[in-house]
């Protein structure tokens, strides 16, 4: 993969970052695994045809400017996502709580 295919996929690939964010922000949780899915498999594809031959000082500032853009954007989402996480997880683990109290009660009965 020549070097500006490359970096239009790491373009790609923060694209889609950034609406993974607005979907997080939006609580869009269905948009947001759909994007995670898309992002995921652009990954893959990059990981496999990445070459990692030395490239110019441009390329690799530009690289690493989308790679930054990715990861904070990344930090941002899973800044939203895990209090999220934790409640459901919570909300999870009460309900199984529930069930068992109310079975044992049953049981008893």
């Amino acid at each position: 993969m020549d070097g500006d295919h490359i970096l239009a996929v790491y373009q790609d690939i923060s694209r889609i970052t950034q609406q993974m964010l607005a979907a997080a922000r939006g609580n869009d949780w269905e948009q947001l695994e759909t994007l995670e899915q898309e992002c995921g498999t652009r990954f893959q594809a990059l990981l496999a045809a990445e070459d990692c031959r030395p490239r110019d000082a441009e390329f690799q500032r530009r690289k690493a400017a989308l790679i930054r853009r990715v990861l904070d954007d990344d930090a941002q989402i899973r800044n939203i996502v895990e209090p999220w996480r934790t409640k459901l997880g919570a909300l999870i683990f009460d309900s199984h709580q529930q069930k068992r109290l109310a079975d044992a009660y049953r049981a008893d009965g």
